[in-house]
């Protein structure tokens, strides 16, 4: 499983608005997180159609968080940008492979993907905002 460039685009940015709690448009956020602006676009519109965020057009316009950061999940997150979070195709459909009726990793996949969802769900934007970067 690789999560993409575009899910740790909308991560900085979430976390950006979180930390700062003032409206600002794209391009401003873009510079200080270091996101290209026509990518920005594309995943603000993501998490505003999925409620994570406020928009207002023209001028005086901006974005902001929809809800508090403790309500924003990781896992939501990761969904919103990717899609479902599966580790192989097998997962979601059990009818994808012809082999998963006598499969011996389908369990131990389920199981990766079951931990890493659980992971995902408990962390939420307010918690990368608490946390200090770059220390585990």
């Amino acid at each position: 499983m690789k999560i993409t460039r575009a899910t740790d685009f909308a991560v900085r940015l979430l976390r950006y608005l979180a930390e700062n709690g003032q409206e600002t448009t794209t391009k401003a956020i873009a510079k200080e997180i270091d996101v290209p602006q026509s990518h920005l676009v594309k995943i603000v519109h993501l998490l505003a159609r999925n409620k994570m965020l406020i928009t207002r057009k023209g001028k005086g316009g901006g974005l902001k968080l929809a809800v508090s950061p403790d309500q924003i999940t990781l896992a939501k997150v990761v969904e919103v940008i990717e899609g479902p979070l599966t580790i192989s195709d097998c997962i979601l459909h059990k009818k994808s492979c012809r082999f998963s009726g006598k499969c011996k990793m389908r369990k131990c996949l389920y199981s990766v993907r079951y931990k890493i969802e659980e992971i995902l769900s408990k962390t939420t934007i307010e918690d990368l905002v608490l946390e200090p970067v770059g220390l585990n």
